[in-house]
């Protein structure tokens, strides 16, 4: 390269540097480098946020969706009073079928091939989603009939006490009981029939009450799911409460090392949640979601269990740790109840009381995914009821 090729370089470079220079004291150009550097760090913020929000429904969510909501026709003009009639304990009665809220047919006179007075009622949401549908007592009783019934097909009658009766009838000829048997409120004892089943026009399950021999409206003593808990300060029925198969919960808490399978403990959690009527299988998911099940292997896990909801802040200090486990299971269902009140209508009950913005009564979690674990343990656990 010559001298004067090289003179050149320089001087061309220098040029450069005072162009560079006179740009960076350009007041406008640092105002412009503040503007891109503020929206990329806010796009950074807003992408994070969006991550964390969503990576619980990523990490727990699947098709199998906790709310029965997504299966109600919203169209169908359900019966949202309140039932006149509760259980002998003052517990609500159970819906029998939790699955379906629709009420095809209702009580009363109709038309039907010439009008006739409808014993009960109807409950059905189409061929698909009511065959083999399972169907639960609505009180403690004794079952007295479980096998064909003329025009019913198939149908199970129980007595419960003071002359109190029901009937469920287009049934699946594979029943869970037999005649003479006890069963539980919320006991599972069969499914409804696939197809026609006896004098019916398709796939349904007719539910009849009766006092002293009487057919009434059974919406006198239930309501549906979508009706329980709709801005009425009821329990949703899919959170109501279902008795403690303990047998079968105290196995599947062994098999996750928990202190919590204990018979004692479960009948503390199981009358707590009879007295407040929510579920105590939703009450041990909970334990389940927040603590693991309480690990037994956990060196404070014998105080733990006393108050595994952590009510009143903690377990451990103040009055949160002077409870005992039936106590601690008590606050919780209540709050569990007031968080449900001013649910709107097809919304997800546990989504609703986990809701941070829109519930006016507050939340249970502040964690946004918190209703998405809890919701895959109480199906599990809930599974284990029948």
């Amino acid at each position: 390269m010559s001298v004067i090729d090289t003179s050149v370089e320089i001087v061309d470079k220098i040029q450069k540097a005072k162009k560079w220079g006179t740009l960076l004291s350009n007041p406008l150009f640092w105002w412009i480098a503040l503007i891109l550097v503020i929206v990329v760090v806010v796009l950074f913020i807003i992408a994070f946020v969006l991550m964390i929000y969503f990576f619980p429904f990523l990490l727990f969510g699947d098709k199998d969706a906790f709310s029965t909501a997504a299966n109600i026709n919203a169209g169908y003009g359900y019966d949202t009073s309140a039932p006149e009639q509760l259980d002998i304990d003052g517990s609500t009665y159970f819906w029998p079928v939790p699955s379906i809220a629709r009420i095809s047919s209702t009580f009363g006179y109709r038309e039907l091939g010439g009008r006739e007075f409808h014993k009960g009622i109807d409950i059905a949401n189409g061929a698909s989603k009511t065959g083999l549908a399972p169907i639960y007592a609505m009180a403690d009783g004794v079952v007295s009939v479980a096998g064909s019934v003329n025009g019913y097909g198939q149908a199970i009658y129980i007595d419960h006490a003071n002359g109190l009766r029901t009937i469920y009838g287009h049934l699946d000829s594979h029943m869970m009981v037999h005649p003479g048997d006890q069963v539980k409120k919320g006991q599972m004892i069969g499914r409804i029939g696939a197809g026609q089943v006896g004098r019916s026009t398709g796939a349904h399950l007719h539910f009849q009450v009766e006092e002293n021999g009487t057919p009434v409206d059974p919406l006198k003593y239930v309501s549906s799911p979508m009706a329980a808990g709709a801005g009425d300060g009821k329990v949703p029925i899919e959170l109501s409460y279902k008795p403690l198969n303990i047998s079968a919960v105290m196995e599947y808490l062994n098999k996750r090392n928990s202190a919590l399978a204990d018979p004692s403990i479960l009948a503390m959690i199981d009358r707590a949640g009879k007295s407040t009527n929510v579920s105590p299988y939703l009450l041990i998911a909970i334990t389940g979601q927040e603590q693991s099940f309480v690990p037994k292997n956990n060196n404070q896990a014998h105080l733990i269990i006393r108050n595994p909801w952590n009510v009143y802040g903690c377990w451990c200090k103040g009055k949160g740790a002077s409870l005992t486990t039936e106590q601690a299971a008590v606050t919780a269902a209540k709050t569990i109840v007031k968080l449900s009140k001013d649910r709107p209508a097809g919304r997800d009950p546990l989504e609703w009381i986990n809701n941070t913005t829109d519930n006016p009564r507050g939340f249970y979690a502040s964690d946004p995914g918190w209703h998405f674990g809890v919701s895959r343990i109480y199906r599990s656990l809930s599974a284990l009821g029948g």
